[in-house]
């Protein structure tokens, strides 16, 4: 890959705009619906093997987030659908999924609102 090619592959709104292109097939979960996403960390520490297993359950108005999400042992967050990108919370990952799959987020029509944007 040339160097150009490289830097317009790269740029995040090309990766936005891939991601965006192939939702339909990132949609598609290999774990059952409504199951809670599980990361698992490793290291070794003097000697010692540490295992830290997080689990998330999320939810937007309601209704499930469903994908595959990973942290990185430094704490960062991130998400398959959005795999060049990373976040410092789970929060901040999520924002980010509604402001780049805004369809997926549709506002149900029960009136009931959640607070103020932030």
């Amino acid at each position: 890959m040339k160097r150009d090619e490289f830097a317009r592959a790269s740029d995040p709104e090309s990766l936005v705009q891939h991601v965006r292109e192939n939702a339909p097939v990132l949609r598609q979960s290999e774990h059952a619906h409504g199951e809670a996403m599980e990361t698992v960390r490793e290291d070794t520490y003097r000697g010692y093997h540490i295992v830290v297993r997080t689990s998330y359950h999320i939810e937007v108005d309601g209704v499930t987030v469903e994908g595959h999400l990973g942290v990185t042992n430094d704490g960062q967050v991130h998400y398959h659908a959005v795999p060049n990108l990373s976040f410092a919370s789970a929060v901040d990952l999520v924002k980010q999924l509604i402001d780049t799959f805004p369809e997926d987020f549709q506002p149900k029509s029960s009136g009931h609102e959640h607070g103020e944007e932030s």
